[in-house]
């Protein structure tokens, strides 16, 4: 009786066993990139909340492998790498896409002039904006998981803005098509640089300035060798970034499973978009505290008149070239 009693125990703790190991085998696994600094709050603010979260929110269903700092996906190469599956989540600049979704490079004419504020309470899913963008990206095989607006882009430099016509006869690093259109307007010379390269770029003085975003700016600590930062406040366009997500990796997902992450991501996402809008004081002060001249261009200043004045032309362009039903969503207050 006792034998027969340790065969029915050692039976059950087999098939716990194979429960405990079915049930491992069976949680979902994923893989997320970044790129750029580690301690940007686009990085360090979103990826442990998001990772934390949809722990909570699936009951452990899901376990993700991160990789930072541009490992496995370069910046330049998210908008190939997340369709072909190199991995499954990716941080992206939404200008990078504009190959393959060319309506995004909207967002870097002057047509944009939505704050961060804005970018918070409106950017999510549900938002016709988002669910536009969403919408043209999955043609593209991916899926946004969150967008948000790291500010706009600053410019850090050799020399000092006065208006418009400081950019003439420049290299100026760019991020993306978009941005090296506004560049060319201004007179400068626009030249494609992946982040990781910006720092040596500027020392070397391969560009005379770079445009890029105000944290990865601090993070990567340009202001060691640059002298100047402009800060356009808008008048260039914006910087959106997001993470998306491989399309057939997220179809793979059940329904629960989807909404579990999505919900997770736009809770991580409105609390590092709120971090972000709080920490622009801080970050500028660094640069001003290393000796780098800050100058900002405020709307209603001459300064910002100027460069509004010179890039009329591109905002007009800007509205012919781009769908009726898009210049419409982003002129919506």
């Amino acid at each position: 009786m006792k034998f027969t009693k340790i065969l029915h125990a050692a039976a059950s703790l087999s098939a716990a066993a194979l429960i405990g190991a079915g049930a491992a085998q069976a949680a979902e696994r994923l893989s997320l990139s970044t790129w750029g600094s580690p301690k940007h709050f686009q990085v360090e603010k979103f990826v442990p909340v998001f990772e934390k979260l949809l722990e909570e929110k699936s009951g452990g269903e899901f376990r993700m492998k991160t990789f930072m700092g541009g490992e496995m996906l370069k910046q330049q190469f998210v908008a190939s790498g997340i369709p072909q599956g190199t991995v499954d989540i990716s941080l992206t600049t939404l200008d990078n896409w504009s190959g393959q979704v060319p309506e995004v490079s909207i967002l870097t004419t002057p047509l944009w002039t939505h704050s961060m504020e804005w970018t918070r309470d409106n950017m999510k899913p549900g938002n016709p904006v988002f669910d536009y963008f969403d919408a043209k990206f999955r043609d593209a095989g991916a899926v946004i998981i969150a967008l948000f607006d790291i500010g706009p882009p600053v410019l850090s430099s050799n020399f000092e803005v006065t208006g418009p016509e400081s950019f003439e006869g420049k290299a100026i690093r760019v991020y993306s098509k978009g941005s090296g259109i506004v560049v060319q307007a201004l007179g400068g010379a626009p030249t494609i640089m992946g982040v990781g390269d910006v720092y040596s770029g500027l020392q070397r003085g391969t560009v005379d300035g770079a445009l890029g975003g105000l944290g990865g700016a601090v993070g990567l600590k340009h202001y060691e060798v640059t002298d100047h930062m402009f800060m356009p406040n808008g008048v260039l366009g914006t910087l959106l970034h997001g993470y998306v997500m491989n399309k057939d990796k997220f179809d793979s997902l059940s329904p629960e499973q989807q909404d579990q992450l999505m919900s997770a991501a736009t809770e991580a996402r409105d609390q590092m978009q709120q971090f972000g809008i709080d920490s622009t004081e801080k970050l500028v002060q660094v640069v001003r505290d290393s000796g780098n001249t800050v100058t900002a261009a405020k709307p209603g200043t001459p300064l910002w008149d100027a460069f509004a004045t010179k890039l009329e032309p591109l905002a007009d362009d800007a509205r012919a070239t781009y769908p009726a039903e898009l210049v419409e969503l982003i002129a919506a207050k």
